[in-house]
């Protein structure tokens, strides 16, 4: 059994998860079948910026260590916005540590969070070719509302 620590943050240590965020941001990007370009073109300081924006009235950082190693192996974001929703906004835990229960760890901790500020609603948003997690989501309540398509800007 793995040795993991869960840590909880804020925006304090939004900085901790950057070299996750890359890698799921190129793991987005292999994945994208129409949209790989908006992840080319997305650098970690735009997403800081849409994580703390104004829209924003809260924010739950759960960061997963290997307390044998000492590095940073997963993470989960949860934020609450101006009308009370709740959004699991990036989810990321390494390919290496996956299957052991860390994702379903970092959700419980999401949700509970989210819960205990009494959101109206919660949502997810899945990227284009991502669409293997939907099951994972399903688990947690999660289910599919709308589909909203973008236009693929050489279409």
């Amino acid at each position: 059994m793995i040795n993991v620590e869960y840590i909880e943050g804020s925006q304090e240590v939004l900085y901790l998860i950057q070299p996750m965020w890359e890698r799921l941001k190129d793991y987005h990007q292999n994945k994208s079948k129409y949209f790989a370009d908006n992840y080319a073109n997305k650098i970690f300081q735009d997403r800081i910026n849409e994580l703390t924006d104004d829209s924003k009235v809260g924010m739950k950082v759960n960061l997963v260590k290997d307390k044998d190693t000492g590095q940073y192996i997963g993470y989960c974001i949860s934020t609450i916005n101006k009308e009370m929703i709740g959004e699991i906004d990036s989810l990321y835990v390494e390919k290496e540590y996956r299957k052991q229960g860390i994702g379903s760890k970092l959700m419980e901790r999401a949700l509970e969070w989210l819960d205990k500020n009494k959101v109206k609603s919660k949502i997810i948003a899945v990227g284009d070719g991502n669409e293997n997690v939907i099951d994972f989501y399903n688990h947690y309540g999660f289910h599919i509302r709308k589909i909203i398509l973008g236009q693929v800007s050489n279409a």
